[in-house]
């Protein structure tokens, strides 16, 4: 008798099994062209109400610099501070801008660098005092040698941003 309920229980798992694998196999696959068209889902930091504005490049909104005209861009991140997550450097081709986080009131995940991010914000022109550039090339984890490379203020285009959006799919 526990022989026969043995058969039957393994017979059971092994329709169960064919009949699921024989469903999948019938499903459609999705073409790269229907993966592509697919449009991500981000996840907010800082407000999370998204302009409906489309993001700009970088390149285009270093430009114009402006404490006053709120824009809106897609980068990629090349660094990020691997203290807390409290600033990052997006790159456009041979454009950098430091990202630093309005109020101080958010933070980013520290493992984001290679991501493309939308972020809205302020970008601007500024001078980070040579302190500041060594400390954030600390922050980033540069060695010492490239730390103390680091000579007078330096001039940059950064931006305050209020919020940023990371992909999660």
């Amino acid at each position: 008798m526990k022989n026969r309920t043995f058969l039957a229980g393994a017979l059971t798992v092994f329709l169960a099994f064919g009949c699921a694998k024989q469903q999948s196999e019938n499903k459609p696959q999705e073409t790269s062209q229907q993966q592509a068209a697919k449009v991500p889902t981000y996840k907010a930091f800082g407000d999370s109400v998204q302009s409906s504005t489309p993001p700009i490049a970088l390149a285009e909104a270093v430009k114009s610099p402006s404490k006053e005209k709120l824009v809106r861009v897609s980068a990629k991140v090349s660094e990020v501070c691997q203290k807390k997550g409290c600033w990052m450097m997006l790159t456009d081709g041979g454009v950098s801008v430091r990202i630093t986080f309005k109020d101080y009131g958010f933070f980013v995940p520290k493992d984001i660098a290679g991501k493309t991010i939308i972020a809205e914000g302020l970008v601007t022109e500024e001078v980070t005092k040579e302190a500041d550039a060594r400390h954030y090339a600390e922050d980033a984890g540069k060695s010492k040698a490239e730390i103390e490379k680091i000579k007078g203020d330096q001039k940059q285009i950064t931006m305050v941003a209020q919020s940023v959006f990371l992909p999660i799919n």
